[in-house]
Order: C-alpha cells, then sequence, then structure tokens
C-alpha cells in the first residue's frame, strides 16, 4: 500500500511538473532617441540577434523619436521621415508620445500616425480642435509564444510640467488639451484583469515614473523616458523600472517570464550601443543615403578650440543672437543646449542645427535691471542647470530643500563688473520658447524679431572667423541648504 502511494504522488508530480507551462516575453525598450539615425543600424542588429533567439520580441520607444539630427528633422522631403522609416522596418511596435513630437507642430503628429506602421499612444492628450488626430490611449499587442497566446497591455503618458503643457513651444499645441497623469492614471488600472502583462510606457521623466511604480504594483513594468536617465530597479512591490538614457546611447532587454500566465520572474539588461560593433547591413546603407545631403556638411565657422560643455555652448548661442539683434543682453535656457560639448575646427551647418534644432525665432524684450535678475531665476532649471548669457555674468542661489526638491533665487547680475541698474531698460533677446513660457510679468514690452536663432548663429560665425570659448564662464551658483 505504502508503495502504491508513493507512485501515485511521483506520477501527481510528474503531472503537475508536466503541466507548467513556461514563456518569456523579451522586450527591446528605447527612448529619448533624438533623431539618432547613426545609430539605428546597431539598434537593428540588436534586434534581429534577438528575434533569432525570440521570434516574437516586442520592440517599443518611450517617446521623443525626433529633433537633435539634422538629417532626420530637416529632411528636405519631409522632416522626420528618416526616423519613421528606420521604426518600420526594424519592426517598432508602439511609441509613447513625447514633448518633442510637438518639434514638427500638429502636421509632424498627423505625419507620423499616418506613415508608422506602429501607434504612437497618450492617455492624457487630447487633439481637441483636430477631429482626424485622436491617439490611443493604450494598445493590446498579443504574441504568441510556446503555442499560448500572451495579452500584453501598453498604456502611455506625457509629462506636462510646462504650465499644463509638455515641455514644447506652445505655438505647436493650440488647441490641444492635457491633464496631468496623476489624475487620469487610475482610470485605467482595471486594464491590469484584462492582460497577462502590464507595461505604462512612459514619457513623465524618472521621478515621476519611480512614484507610480512605488503607488501603483498593478504594472509589472514601467519603461520611462524624458528624463534621460540610465536606470534598471526592481522596486519592493515587483514592479520592474527601465529606462535607457538618450540619443541611442543604450538599449534595454527586459524578460519575464511567465508560468501557466503568470509573471514569476523579471529582469533588465542594458546594452551600450558605442560597443556594439555589428550592424543591419540594409539599415546602413538607409542611413548613409540620408546623410548623404551636401548641404548640411557645408563649413559655416571654424572653432579655434573644442567647446568642452554647455556653459562654453550655451555662451556661444546667447552671442549669436544678441549680435544679431544688437540687444545689450542675451539669454538662452539652458534646455535648448543639445549638446554636453562639440569638438573645435570646422564648424557645419548640420553641427549648428543639431546644437539649435527648434527653429525658434528671436523676441526682442524690454526688462529693468530687476527683471533681468528675476527672469534669470526663472529661466534657470534644476535638470538643466543655469541660464546662459551675454552681455552680463551673474550670481545666483540654489535652495535645496532636505526632499531633495529646490529653486533658484536672489540672482544678482553685472556689466562689466558693475551690478546693473534696477531701474534701467535694457534690450534683451530671448528664444520664443522663452517667451512663450516663462516670459510674462518680466518684460515691459515683447517683439517677436522674425529672425530665427539659427541664422543668429550663422552671421556670428561668419563675422567672427575663429571663435573660441575655453574655459568661459559667465555665471556662479551658490548652494544652500534648508
Amino acid at each position: 500500500m505504502k508503495k502504491f502511494l508513493n507512485l501515485l504522488i511521483i506520477s501527481l508530480l510528474l503531472v503537475s511538473c508536466g503541466s507548467r507551462q513556461s514563456q518569456e516575453v523579451v522586450i527591446l525598450s528605447v527612448n529619448d532617441m533624438h533623431s539618432h539615425i547613426e545609430n539605428m543600424p546597431k539598434l537593428a542588429y540588436i534586434a534581429d540577434s534577438l528575434r533569432n533567439i525570440y521570434p516574437q520580441l516586442l520592440v517599443v520607444s518611450a517617446g521623443d523619436n525626433r529633433t537633435g539630427n539634422a538629417y532626420n528633422d530637416k529632411y528636405p522631403e519631409h522632416s522626420n521621415l528618416p526616423m519613421i522609416t528606420l521604426m518600420n522596418e526594424i519592426g517598432f511596435e508602439a511609441s509613447a508620445l513625447g514633448n518633442h513630437e510637438f518639434d514638427g507642430n500638429i502636421d509632424g503628429i498627423r505625419y507620423f500616425v499616418k506613415n508608422a506602421k506602429f501607434p504612437l499612444i497618450c492617455a492624457n492628450t487630447f487633439f481637441t480642435g483636430y477631429p482626424d488626430l485622436q491617439l490611443p490611449d493604450y494598445v493590446t499587442i498579443t504574441k504568441t509564444i510556446g503555442g499560448k497566446d500572451v495579452k500584453i497591455i501598453l498604456l502611455s503618458f506625457i509629462e506636462t510640467t510646462n504650465e499644463g503643457h509638455p515641455s514644447a513651444h506652445i505655438k505647436n499645441m493650440q488647441n490641444v488639451d492635457f491633464v496631468d497623469a496623476k489624475d487620469k492614471i487610475r482610470d485605467y488600472l482595471y486594464l491590469r484583469e484584462n492582460c497577462d502583462v502590464f507595461i505604462l510606457l512612459s514619457h513623465l521623466g524618472m521621478e515621476r515614473e519611480l512614484d507610480f511604480a512605488a503607488e501603483y504594483p498593478q504594472f509589472d513594468v514601467i519603461i520611462g523616458g524624458h528624463s534621460h536617465d540610465l536606470c534598471t530597479k526592481k522596486l519592493d512591490d515587483g514592479v520592474l523600472y527601465t529606462q535607457s538614457k538618450y540619443y541611442l546611447k543604450d538599449a534595454t532587454v527586459t524578460k519575464l517570464k511567465l508560468i501557466n500566465g503568470k509573471i514569476v520572474d523579471k529582469e533588465a539588461q542594458v546594452i551600450d550601443l558605442n560597443k556594439v560593433t555589428k550592424v543591419n547591413k540594409k539599415i546602413q546603407l538607409e542611413v548613409d543615403y540620408y546623410y548623404s545631403n551636401p548641404e548640411f556638411q557645408k563649413v559655416v565657422g571654424h572653432a579655434a578650440t573644442p567647446f568642452n560643455d554647455k556653459n562654453a555652448l550655451g555662451a556661444f548661442m546667447a552671442d549669436a543672437q544678441r549680435y544679431i539683434t544688437k540687444a545689450d543682453i542675451a539669454m538662452q535656457n539652458p534646455g535648448g543646449v543639445r549638446f554636453d560639448n562639440m569638438h573645435g575646427g570646422d564648424i557645419t551647418k548640420a553641427d549648428i542645427y543639431n546644437l539649435d534644432p527648434f527653429n525658434n525665432s528671436l523676441v526682442i524684450c524690454e526688462m529693468t535691471g530687476g527683471q533681468v535678475e528675476e527672469f534669470l531665476a526663472v529661466a534657470s532649471t534644476k535638470d538643466h542647470n543655469l541660464t546662459h548669457v551675454s552681455g552680463i555674468t551673474y550670481t545666483i542661489d540654489y535652495v535645496e530643500s532636505p526632499d531633495g526638491t529646490g529653486y533658484f533665487k536672489n540672482a544678482k547680475a553685472f556689466v562689466d563688473g558693475k551690478p546693473v541698474d534696477q531701474n534701467k531698460i535694457y534690450k534683451v533677446t530671448i528664444n520664443s520658447y522663452m517667451a512663450s513660457s516663462w516670459a510674462k510679468g518680466y518684460c515691459q514690452t515683447m517683439n517677436d524679431s522674425g529672425v530665427a536663432a539659427n541664422d543668429g548663429e550663422f552671421l556670428y560665425l561668419e563675422d567672427n572667423k575663429n571663435v573660441d570659448y575655453q574655459n568661459v564662464k559667465r555665471c556662479e551658483c551658490n548652494i544652500i541648504h534648508e
């Protein structure tokens, strides 16, 4: 009898083990590619290699696919055509809406939706004035793995940190409405019960995304973007968080193991694309074609030394803006400087477009010295640091709170080493993004010059044959702890 019971237990265990059906969902994700198509052949090679092992590979982007490379953003046939074409060929299956998708204005988003073979998704953006342009809140993708379907839902939100709008030029978002993600996210938690894998494909930034990961264990994975961070982290509640830096420097491979439809293990691994030596040859030929436009290789200036940091590049941009408008002062928002550094020697048209890709016009303001100092604090941001200037130097305090938040105050500006006159009216040049986002209340008058910032940079280089911005320093920040 004992022998019979032992055989029965063994048989039941074997049947039980045989019924445990294991599946593996594999995701290749990127974010904030910003038109850096030069690394798409490497990404394509990785996607090909993974599909050889995992035929049901899911490839997704967490937004900001455009803005940052003239060969895409100013492509003659249509802005963003190269990026969309390459994403189609690599086999992307979903993308979050990023704030820089609005840099191509509504027509640019319409072009994206029409030509992409994958959905652009966002649950907190409403194209109220455009009935023909409505993005899905989420997308459902079914993968057949091991002979059994796995249902994956990807939900998406965009940041609204620019006074209730995404961080893009307000003129490109007319008749579009936005709701803060925190006021919408609970409306979609029911989706957890309708799928095997629930993913937040987010363009909110790491700080907000980690808050959501801690607050909403309903998500299996949060794939983040916007803040340009590199992170893989599994929270105590089991939510796996990833973000893959920016400019296609990295990609992330996430693996989810399911047994009988339930996730039992999660892991994520970052791939440094700079260390990948192989490419998809077909994609490489296409990228080479896009880069063959000789217009962007025209030399427009020369730098005696490399631009070693954003301070040097921001000072150059501000000098050019002040030069073309003959202003007393110019200010450049730090987030508008898109390189960390730049080579010396010949400067090409592509270099300028890539450094300053936003096609902003220059706005002439009249400000008192006191308003100049107030605006310096407003235009400086924790994430992107201090406002770049021309015609003045300044000091400023950054107040750091115990909770990690902070703010700028007490800017003190100087002209030729002397404090600005608090009551004197100065002619100040800022770009149209700064004017539309922050300048109200800080100017006596504001008038759009109609001159593009890029034109100012080209003219400045034409008239100043050998610029040198090594070791430039025009501002100093004092850290104050509360």
